[in-house]
C-alpha cells in the first residue's frame, strides 16, 4: 500500500520511522503557548485534533481559577 499524499501533495511518512514523527507534549505546549493557541480558531483545531478536548476544557479551568 502507498503512502497517502498530504495536502500540501507530499507522501505521509510513516510514523515507525522515528524521525519522521515526534511526540508532542501536550501540557508543555499549553503551559507556554496557551494563551497564543486559544486566541484563534486554528489554534483551537489544533489543540482539539492533537491534544484533545480536555485541553480545551483545561484552559477554561484554569481561567476561572485565576479569577
Amino acid at each position: 500500500m502507498d503512502a497517502p499524499d498530504t495536502t500540501l501533495g507530499g507522501k505521509l511518512l510513516s510514523c515507525e520511522l522515528d524521525v519522521a514523527c515526534s511526540t508532542l507534549d501536550c501540557d508543555a505546549v499549553m503551559g507556554d503557548y496557551a494563551d497564543a493557541l486559544l486566541a484563534s480558531q486554528e489554534g483551537e483545531e489544533f489543540v482539539a485534533h492533537y491534544c484533545g478536548r480536555q485541553y480545551l476544557q483545561r484552559q477554561v479551568i484554569d481561567k476561572k481559577d485565576d479569577g
